[in-house]
């Protein structure tokens, strides 16, 4: 019944009295007794997968209904751990369903290529796509990713800004070309080669 995301999830976390045949049972006096119930999101994932219901339990109708999802999602207040600052994720993936039912219809994705650039994925049809029309669809699987992941990966995201592409901004104020990212400090030539060196000797010892 909600109608965002972000409703949805308040949902999931309120907390549910448990009374009279519903009561909780207590193990110690083994008589039943009021009690509350709360579900929180104890750790939190680098990919976080949310499915909405769009299917009829009963007919497998489909349910054609618009739940607003947002491009920045802040998870950290339906976590176990409050008051610990904001834990952010980018949407990067949405995946569609076209049809009536579930069972016959078909499946497109929209993804978002590195540097923020949209692409709209209907079999072997690709173009390119605003988040504008990306935050509009009538989302079955939405898929995010947590900013700092993004930001390790040399991707610079700002929260709370309007829609576009989510490229890395410069001191001129020029946004960067996308699919260019920044090289880490792990990933120098050099280390690699000296842990691939390292690695063959190693199985040449093995191998004796």
């Amino acid at each position: 019944a909600a109608q965002s995301v972000k409703q949805a999830l308040e949902q999931v976390v309120k907390p549910e009295e448990l009374n009279g045949e519903n009561a909780y049972h207590c193990g110690l006096c083994l008589h039943k007794a009021p009690a509350s119930k709360t579900f929180t999101l104890h750790t939190s994932a680098k990919v976080l997968i949310l499915v909405l219901k769009r299917f009829s339990d009963v007919t497998g109708n489909k349910l054609a209904k618009n739940v607003q999802y947002p491009e920045c999602l802040d998870m950290q207040p339906y976590t176990s751990q409050q008051n610990t600052g904001p834990l952010v994720y980018v949407l990067y993936a949405v995946l569609v369903h076209a049809g009536w039912s579930c069972h016959n219809g078909h499946y497109l994705s929209y993804v978002r290529a590195p540097g923020g650039q949209w692409y709209k994925m209907d079999d072997a049809k690709v173009t390119a796509c605003s988040i504008a029309s990306v935050l509009s669809q009538q989302a079955y699987v939405l898929f995010y990713i947590q900013k700092s992941e993004l930001e390790r990966a040399g991707e610079s995201v700002s929260i709370g800004r309007e829609p576009g592409a989510l490229g890395c901004i410069d001191h001129t104020g020029q946004a960067s070309k996308h699919g260019e990212l920044q090289r880490g400090a792990c990933l120098q030539e050099p280390d690699l080669e000296e842990h691939l060196v390292e690695r063959a000797t190693q199985e040449s010892t093995l191998d004796h």
